[in-house]
């Protein structure tokens, strides 16, 4: 017996000192120490030592002893690279798993050594009991070879053969291709080939087992591969009985499933072809039509490599409901090589097909593009022979396609580092697979190959189209139409049909409608619960439904031959996948299809709005980076979920798959080179078993009081795993899979099961603790700031918990956000409520959903006893505290010392320690915690951003890794960067209108339009579209909508407002726009032209208004023009957008600050980042603005660098200075951001000559913007007239003026200030006139005006209600009409009531219309009529317009350019004729036509009666708390009976007394020989009194005093 020493050591692999020595001898002695003395005097007199992967690791370390003891290096024998060569089939050897020994205990070298001399006894036994050719082979190659010469030589084998190519074509004659170059590879890859040989041997043996080349021969022989390959893998030119046998593809498909033969096109093999360039290794470019075999020419070369050379085919397919069908649709076949690893599968399944593929049972694995991503799969792929990677959908790789995908770019990139990692020479073949492709979408998928992987893709497509399909359109104007001529084809045809159409609700719709008519039809879209789908699905397969009503979803990879009827309800939205829904029909092509499009040009409209609402934007990957660039403003490498990214982009949450939006965004920035995406890769690791051997640890398992049941078994199934796994050194150089998404893969357990079950492995010492978890915190920062977010955020909690119920139940926020900062809460914002509201859904303890048609409200319903919760939150708070105070303390030990000079610290630590931490603190009252709590605060620590903490159990939440490769903050995402998805989104656009277009031919001439397909896909594109859209048709390819449409919207405008319309390019716009230039209409169809053709989200969009009635204005406008889009829109006034930022409710009496406090907030983050994030902000009336607003907008633009605005104003009209209002900052605004300047001057409102009579007069104004004088677009003259007085007394002449015009059109008489418009309405009415003063509510919101609150009562609202009835509201209206009927503000609730409904035609929300009432004023609710005679202030009429004017201008002169806009404004209100009584010159020197001067030298005496309007200081307001019930039964409008005091009603029942100021006032007007009169009901209002909380009615009246006409004496 030859002595042989069988030896395993331990090294530490930070020092490489040894650790642990172990070894055995043939003659049963043993060895156990660290002692290298004493391992040289155990091994000496051994002839041989043998071990595992001795070679590449013991040897380094233990080989200067090995000489000592006088142990040649040539008779050192590995029993790792034995064990492919004599156990290459499955199951392997017990003691191997892959490069590893298999092992259940901890660090015991003996036993591994002992474990190595069994290896090696049964390695050698093998050998001996082998093949003798099988022994030749081995020797022949091997003998020579350092890894296997010693084994040869402890057997004493010989070979006497000396030719092993003569050996080996004998053993593996028609097993391998005859004309390889055997001798070559002999010579170069004798190992390699010996192992192949080994593999093919098993094959033989061994027809049903699938074995493989180990992973670790793999990576160590890359080799191994190709020449697998070579052998097995490549047909030869010649041919011989191998290749003809096993890579014949004929018979490849007869047997695999049972075809005679390919399918041919038009009498082309095209298949046949196709597959034999995959077989023959080249990599294909496929266009094969729907129904073409597509997934045959793909299948068969996978099933062959599979079965020839155990390859493996992986198929990337972006739709995981297509992978499973494939896979099932195999099975059916029996074939079951096919597995899928998706989203879709559970955790068991998942691990089950792993398994599959590492075992090598399956040769073809489906993924979709996203799980390129996973370090799992990219470790399972390294695993195996890769053979060909198919590609599925290969248009997305082109922008030019009609569905590019950004993900699709990483694909070039993953084989590459695939094949680099593997160490291989030649490129993985690539077959991309497309069912419609123009020559465009050709050549970018071909160049894409060609530069990310230098293949050269070949092409395989056909020319002929399917010749039993029957193409038909038919244009129907209205869906009435549509659905009769639908259920006429669908009764007319009796087959089983599909119909297609574009929303799902449709689908719904329709199905239901069809069933109802004794169709039997099903609906089907892709966000159906699948098993709704699937069961709809297999009904219509087995034809137990006829009709399928779907969206585009179906029938991909849906194989239904009798289909005789495809009817597009709504056309699809390219020709490419019109095609390819079409073409599911007449699969079976012994039967003739029909194929409809029911054509209505409204379809293709809802195209380009859906195109619009799911486009990514270049503002919207701007945002992404700028909240990536916040995010790693301190460290390259962050891990955040991608909700965490969309909010800090500012993203509203209910965008529609937000998700794919940023991961879209994040692959976009990837391929332009500013990030690199990392593998979603959770860092746990369950490493550093504690425990000796693993039944120690599953003693210890069973025995813990920790695990529940499921766990233990769980528990036990890791540790097992760990063990299995677990090996101090390896034949590769890669660590032990202890990560926790491995496990999980692995063992089918969901990873959050398999982190909690490590937690409390690490409890119970069976692993060590690992500092997993990171905190980062900043330098200089004092813990008292991440205290003081902790204590803010548990204030707010403990607030809102008794809010929730076990009922759901609405909440309007910003009520919240008021109550919480009543009770204490001081910091609250609805960004903060909003946070607590994710966490509470995420930790199942609440459900949420937000409101249709509502940012403010949210439907909340708690899911568990409030007491339970109240327990978990008070615990919760306290560990929160205790884990800053304990992470504080520990970033300033003498550990962290050495971090100076960086911003953050990174201080690590794990659960475990601060549960450790926590029990150990001197707290008298300690809660009793477990690692769920601890977590559970950890979480809630990085959600409300007290401390930044990453890694852990955080993995879980957090699916992106991203690492910063572009380090400039100043760098901006380009447009050149955006070029390719821009491309692809004109490119879309062309292909609506291009189906539109075909859709037209085909009502008009079929063979046109049949032509127009053809060369749609087979010319070059230039060329076709030079063919069909000539000249300026081309440009209408351009349009982001039908030019029906574009024309509906746009053709009205003048080519001014068009050019404002098409500007969207200059990123800051200002539009002076002159009186009656349609300032209105340009913005509302800027607004339309933004959303329809602009690219801009109606989320992202942000139009200012300085009155609620211009907001209203806007809206009705928009609602006309676009529909239901316009409600989405944000338009608001400037006070009303900052109460909602502060999530206040907004009233008159608080509106003072407000701004300047939203504007701190805005600058210190403080708000929610969707509320202020935005693409483009419009501005109304900008020259209003004061510097309050301008610092908003400022404050606006500063948070988003991208943002485009458009101001909109006339600093002519600029009449508000007494309240800071200037244009100075519109100036500003130009001056700083270098605005691009349109001018409007085109009046369409006035007649010729009061355009230049204006004119004349505004080039007084000494500063301008608008260079361009006013334009009238009227030819003829309208009239104007001037009437110089002598005196001061102008009313009454000015009345006696109207009394004798003859009037027609819409009348105003504009005076300087309230009291000269209350006389003259007052005398008019005198005098018979319909008259009307436009009030103002000055004093008091409207929401006080009893009418308003009568309605409001009426409606039924308690505090839980947040819509309105649509019952109540009518009836709210009818008992208001009936209980109102005399009052004379009636006219203004009614139009309120409209205008409010006008605006909100969806859903009434209370809190809406609260703010709607606040935030109106009384002048924006009179009705325009011609037969009354309306007077107001000029500034109440500023943006309104009449045909005939009055301006009464007493003692007025204009020496300030305040004064001249005052009268500029004025002036331009009039359409038809303008009147002026004036009694200065300053108008003298004007004159144009039609003006008629009148001089009036009578020597006019002031009206007798004074009218004035009595406000909340002139009554006594106390006086009326025991008049409640009187007032009560008084309307606006009622007369009353005046006292000196104060007024009586009919009944001569006290009302009202004057206030002390107000009698005074009456003494003085009484020394002015004025008496009182008579008195009116002018409002009632409620108001209560500072302190009380009681509200009272108060009756303000309109009071008339008579002037005493005096006799002679008293003149004297």
């Amino acid at each position: 017996m030859i002595p042989i020493a069988f030896i395993d050591t331990e090294i530490d692999p930070k020092t490489k000192k040894i650790l642990d020595i172990g070894s055995t001898r043939n003659n049963g002695d043993s060895f156990h120490n660290a002692s290298v003395l004493a391992f040289i005097s155990f091994i000496k007199g051994a002839g041989y030592v043998c071990g595992h992967n001795i070679l590449n690791h013991d040897i380094k370390y233990i080989g200067h002893a090995l000489n000592e003891a006088g142990i040649s290096q040539a008779n050192i024998i590995d029993t790792l690279f034995l064990s492919p060569l004599l156990f290459p089939t499955r199951p392997y050897h017990a003691l191997l798993k892959d490069d590893k020994l298999q092992s259940e205990d901890t660090n015991n070298p003996l036993n591994d050594a002992i474990k190595a001399k069994d290896l090696f006894y049964d390695e050698m036994d093998v050998f001996q009991h082998a093949d003798e050719t099988m022994k030749q082979i081995f020797y022949l190659l091997l003998n020579d070879q350092r890894e296997f010469h010693s084994f040869f030589h402890f057997l004493g084998y010989k070979s006497t053969a000396s030719e092993p190519d003569l050996l080996i074509r004998t053993r593996f004659g028609e097993e391998i291709c005859e004309h390889v170059e055997l001798d070559e590879i002999i010579s170069t890859h004798p190992i390699e080939l010996a192992y192949c040989l080994s593999l093919i041997d098993s094959f033989i043996q061994h027809r049903k087992i699938h074995s493989i080349t180990p992973p670790w021969v793999i990576k160590n022989y890359p080799e191994v591969e190709r020449i697998m390959f070579r052998l097995r893998n490549q047909p030869c030119i010649r041919g011989c009985a191998y290749c003809y046998n096993a890579l014949d593809i004929h018979k490849g498909l007869k047997r695999f499933f049972g075809f005679d033969s390919y399918r041919t096109y038009g009498g082309e093999p095209l298949q046949e072809k196709a597959v034999k360039a995959a077989v023959n290794n080249k990599s294909i470019l496929a266009v094969f039509p729907t129904g073409g075999g597509k997934s045959i020419t793909f299948q068969v070369p996978a099933l062959i490599s599979g079965e020839c050379a155990k390859g493996l085919t992986i198929v990337i397919s972006p739709l995981q409901s297509l992978m499973k069908d494939q896979v099932d649709n195999l099975e059916k076949y029996g074939i079951i090589e096919a597995v899928t690893i998706n989203g879709l599968l559970d955790p068991i399944e998942r691990a089950k097909s792993l398994e599959r593929v590492e075992d090598g049972s399956a040769s073809m694995l489906y993924i979709s593009p996203e799980s390129l991503r996973s370090a799992t799969i990219e470790r399972l792929i390294s695993g195996r022979k890769i053979v060909r990677f198919v590609i599925d959908e290969a248009h997305c790789f082109s922008a030019w396609g009609q569905d590019f995908r950004v993900d699709y770019l990483y694909i070039g990139d993953f084989i590459r580092s695939i094949q680099e990692k593997k160490n291989l020479q030649d490129a993985i073949p690539v077959s991309c697979f497309t069912a419609t492709a123009k020559q465009k979408v050709i050549e970018d998928i071909r160049a894409y190959f060609k530069e990310k992987l230098s293949i050269d893709l070949e092409l395989f497509t056909s020319k002929s189209s399917r010749t039993n399909l029957h193409y038909n359109v038919f244009e129907r104007s209205n869906e009435e139409e549509k659905y009769q001529t639908l259920r006429d084809l669908i009764a007319e045809k009796n087959c089983p049909a599909i119909i297609y159409v574009s929303r799902t609700r449709r689908a719904y719709l329709l199905a239901e409608r069809l069933t109802q008519d004794g169709f039997d039809a099903k609906p089907y879209h892709g966000k159906m619960e699948v098993s709704e789908k699937t069961a709809n699905q297999n009904a219509f397969m087995a034809g137990e439904v006829s009709v399928m009503v779907a969206t585009s979803a179906f029938g991909m990879g849906v194989d239904k031959k009798d289909v005789g009827l495809v009817i597009h309800y709504d056309i699809s939205d390219s020709l490419e996948n019109y095609i390819q829904e079409a073409g599911r029909a007449g699969r079976d092509e012994s039967i003739v299809a029909d194929c409809f499009v029911l054509f209505n040009e409204e379809d293709l409209g809802k195209h380009f709005i859906l195109l619009n609402q799911t486009k990514l934007s270049i503002k919207e990957i701007q945002q992404i980076w700028k909240a990536i660039k916040e995010i790693t403003r301190l460290r390259s490498k962050v891990s955040n979920s991608a909700l965490e990214i969309a909010r800090k982009a500012g993203w509203d949450d209910n965008v529609v798959e937000i998700e794919t939006r940023v991961t879209t965004a994040i692959a976009a920035l990837e391929n332009a080179g500013y990030l690199k995406r990392g593998q979603n890769m959770p860092r746990i690791f369950a490493n550093s078993i504690l425990s000796k051997n693993a039944q120690e640890a599953i003693d210890k398992i069973i025995a813990s009081q920790k695990f529940d049941e499921k766990q233990k078994e769980k528990g036990i199934r890791i540790i097992k795993k760990l063990f299995s796994g677990k090996s101090r050194k390896h034949a590769t150089e890669e660590p032990a899979e202890s990560r926790i998404d491995y496990i999980s893969d692995h063992l089918g357990i969901v990873k959050e099961e398999v982190i909690n079950i490590v937690n409390l492995l690490r409890e119970e010492n069976i692993l060590a603790d690992a500092k997993d978890l990171t905190a980062f915190i900043r330098k200089n920062e004092s813990k008292n700031r991440s205290l003081s977010i902790v204590n803010t955020y548990c204030k707010i909690e403990n607030f809102l918990l008794p809010v929730l119920g076990t009922q759901e139940k609405a909440v309007h926020i910003k009520e919240l956000n008021e109550e919480a900062e009543a009770n204490g809460c001081e910091d609250v914002s609805i960004n903060k409520i909003k946070t607590i509201i994710n966490f509470w859904a995420i930790k199942n303890w609440i459900k949420r959903h937000n409101l249709e048609y509502s940012k403010n409200h949210i439907a909340l319903i708690c899911l568990h006893p409030k007491e339970l919760l109240e327990k978990k939150l008070e615990k919760r708070h306290e560990l929160a505290r205790f884990i800053v105070e304990f992470l504080y303390k520990k970033s300033n030990t003498d550990a962290y010392k050495d971090d100076t000079g960086k911003e953050e610290v990174l201080i690590e630590f794990s659960v475990h320690e601060l549960k450790t931490a926590y029990n150990q603190s001197s707290n008298l009252f300690k809660l009793n915690v477990g690692l769920e709590d601890i977590e559970d605060a950890l979480f809630y620590l990085s959600k409300i951003e007290a401390i930044k903490i990453e890694g852990g159990f955080l993995v879980v939440y957090n699916r992106l890794t991203i690492e910063r490769l572009e380090e400039d903050n100043k760098k901006r995402y380009t447009k050149e960067d955006y070029e390719k998805l821009n491309q692809f989104y004109e490119n879309k656009v062309q292909q609506i209108h291009i189906v539109g277009e075909y859709a037209r031919k085909m009502i008009g001439d079929y063979r046109n339009a049949l032509q127009f397909v053809e060369d749609y896909f087979q010319l070059n594109y230039q060329s076709f579209l030079k063919k069909y859209f000539p000249g300026s048709k081309s440009d209408e390819l351009k349009l982001r909508m039908t030019p029906s449409k574009f024309r509906q919207l746009f053709g009205e405008l003048s080519p001014t407002q068009l050019s404002i319309i098409n500007d969207n390019d200059s990123k800051y716009i200002v539009v002076a726009a002159g009186p009656g230039s349609g300032k209105t209409k340009v913005l509302v169809h800027k607004l339309a032209s933004l959303l329809l053709m602009e690219d801009v989200k109606h989320e992202q969009l942000l139009m200012l208004t300085f009155s609620r009635a211009a907001a209203t204005e806007f809206k009705k406008r928009l609602l006309k023009l676009i529909g239901n889009a316009a409600n989405y829109i944000e338009i608001k006034t400037f006070h009303s957008y900052c109460f909602d930022l502060l999530g206040k409710i907004g009233s008159l009496e608080k509106s003072d600050v407000i701004l300047k406090l939203a504007v701190e907030k805005i600058r210190n983050k403080e708000v929610e980042m969707s509320r202020i994030t935005k693409t483009v902000l419009v501005i109304d009336e900008a020259q209003d603005m004061d510097a309050d607003e301008f610092s908003l907008i400022n404050a606006l633009m500063e948070h988003n660098e991208e943002m485009r605005v458009i101001a909109v104003g006339d600093d002519d009209q600029n009449i508000f200075e007494f309240r800071g209002a200037s244009s100075k900052y519109l100036e500003q605004f130009i001056l700083i951001n270098n605005a691009v300047r349109h001018e409007l001057t085109e009046n369409f409102r006035s007649k010729s000559n009061l355009v230049e009579f204006t004119n004349h007069f505004v080039n007084r104004i000494r500063h301008r913007l608008k260079e361009i004088p006013i334009v009238a677009r009227q030819t003829d003259n309208g009239q104007i007239k001037l009437v110089h007085y002598q005196n001061n007394n102008l009313i009454t002449p000015l009345v006696n003026d109207i009394l004798t015009t003859g009037l027609t059109g819409t009348v105003c008489v504009l005076t300087r200030t309230n009291e000269e418009a209350l006389q003259i309405a007052g005398l008019l009415l005198k005098n018979g006139f319909q008259a009307r003063l436009i009030q103002s509510n000055d004093g008091f919101s409207l929401y006080n005006l009893y009418e308003v609150r009568f309605f409001l009562t009426q409606l039924n609202i308690t505090d839980d209600v947040f819509i309105l009835n649509d019952d109540a509201w009518e009836a709210g209206k009818t008992a208001l009409k009936k209980r109102f009927s005399g009052s004379n503000k009636l006219e203004i609730c009614i139009n309120l009531i409209k205008d409010f409904e006008e605006t909100n035609p969806k859903k009434k929300y209370r809190s809406d219309l609260e703010v709607f009432i606040r935030e109106s004023g009384m002048e924006d609710f009179y009705s325009d009529s011609g037969e009354t005679i309306y007077v107001s202030t000029i500034h109440k009429a500023k943006g309104k317009e009449f045909d005939h004017v009055f301006l009464m201008l007493g003692n007025f002169n204009p020496n300030t350019d305040e004064a001249k806009r005052l009268l500029y404004v004025a002036m331009t209100r009039a359409k038809k004729h303008l009147t002026i009584h004036l009694n200065s010159e300053f108008l003298n020197d004007v004159s144009v036509e039609h003006l008629e001067k009148v001089k009036d030298r009578e020597n006019w005496q002031a009206p007798n009666e004074l009218a004035m309007h009595l406000t909340h200081k002139d009554v006594w307001l106390d006086y009326f708390r025991n008049r409640q019930y009187i007032i009560s039964q008084l309307t606006c409008g009622d007369d009353l009976i005046v006292t000196d005091t104060g007024c009586l009603n009919s009944k001569k029942q006290s009302i009202l007394k004057f206030s002390r100021q107000f009698l005074d006032q009456i003494e003085l007007l009484k020394k002015r020989n004025y008496e009182l009169k008579s008195a009116q009901v002018n409002f009632i209002v409620y108001w209560m009194k500072e302190g009380s909380e009681e509200e009272v009615k108060i009756v303000l009246p309109e009071i008339i005093f008579e002037k005493k006409q005096m006799d002679d004496q008293q003149k004297h």
